[in-house]
């Protein structure tokens, strides 16, 4: 059966029924390691640690070995736990006769685990298309630990504050998202960490906003270049140059402050040429992967450009990034091509 890892977890901190193999996998840490971390206390209880048997496979591991483990009856507890972790066994494609026979072989050990075992399978990766996933979904509990894009992480921040006692009010929550905009993945991790500041900061108060947000999300690499691309986007050269300053002050890298300002032209690029193709706010969202707020704030921004100009701007900043190397008038060039763009 397959769960969702909010489900997972709340199954193993409640002690809920689950089948004795348990499969957790996925790039998304975050949630592999609080599972981890709670399935002892699931199979043994308040028993002591030394009285805990748990075995750990993670690479070369014996099949035989692994099947006399499982069958061998814990004596102190009555309960024993093994955690499987070997990825050169478990991960990636089923490419060869051998490596499908190995799977095929433990797939035989688990499809028979006592009573008193439970297995837990933690891999980064799983061929969701193999014989060997399909049949762990039928007769275990399946878990897929996956990360998330940035335009995903609205109820995830909700879910968050919700269980620090508070919540966020819809500024708040679109600010946090507009400083995740320029990653790939959420680092969900240093969220985590942020929220949990911001539940000491506002103290009594259950309702947060964007000023508390602002004051206190400060771990994030994004944060520290949003004010500066905000003031770009908003056509301010004076409050642009001078927050550049700053950052330059601050050691900031230019690769970093580029990358960020480059991620926001492009997007106003990709605004510009979707509503010359007369897209529907609605399509807009869609294609970008924005929320109807942040489409509202970057067709707003879009206003303050021309397309030309935004394209002249995003040649200028890759060719600055292809000439990083060679060392120079890094930050000048920046500054130039900030007062070239908003001028």
């Amino acid at each position: 059966m397959e769960y969702k890892p909010d489900d997972l977890i709340g199954r193993l901190k409640n002690h809920a029924s689950l089948p004795n193999v348990i499969v957790v996998f996925g790039d998304e840490a975050y949630y592999s390691s609080q599972i981890t971390a709670l399935v002892p206390e699931y199979v043994f209880g308040d028993t002591d640690a030394a009285s805990r048997q748990i075995t750990v496979f993670e690479k070369d591991t014996e099949l035989k070995e692994l099947a006399g483990v499982i069958n061998t009856y814990p004596f102190f507890s009555g309960s024993s736990l093994v955690i499987l972790k070997d990825d050169k066994l478990l991960g990636g494609k089923q490419d060869s006769e051998a490596k499908k026979e190995r799977l095929e072989k433990l797939l035989e050990i688990l499809q028979d685990v006592p009573e008193y075992c439970t297995i837990l399978i933690n891999a980064v990766k799983l061929d969701k298309r193999s014989r060997f996933y399909k049949q762990l979904k039928e007769k275990g509990a399946v878990c897929e630990c996956s990360s998330f894009k940035p335009y995903a992480a609205a109820s995830w921040l909700q879910q968050q504050a919700a269980e620090l006692g508070g919540s966020l009010d819809r500024e708040a929550t679109e600010l946090i998202m507009e400083y995740l905009a320029p990653v790939d993945k959420v680092p969900l991790q240093l969220v985590q960490q942020e929220l949990e500041k911001l539940s000491i900061y506002a103290g009594d108060r259950k309702r947060w906003s964007r000023s508390d947000v602002e004051s206190i999300f400060t771990a994030l690499p994004e944060v520290s270049g949003f004010s500066l691309t905000n003031a770009i986007m908003e056509k301010k050269l004076g409050q642009s140059l001078e927050l550049l300053a700053g950052e330059r002050k601050k050691g900031t890298s230019v690769l970093l402050l580029c990358g960020s300002i480059l991620f926001q032209l492009r997007r106003i690029a990709r605004m510009q040429e979707l509503q010359n193709m007369h897209y529907g706010q609605a399509q807009i969202a869609a294609e970008l992967g924005m929320t109807p707020y942040i489409v509202k704030i970057v067709q707003q921004q879009a206003r303050n450009f021309s397309y030309a100009k935004v394209q002249e701007a995003i040649l200028a900043l890759a060719d600055l990034n292809i000439g990083m190397r060679r060392g120079g008038r890094r930050y000048e060039l920046l500054e130039e091509i900030l007062i070239k763009l908003l001028s």
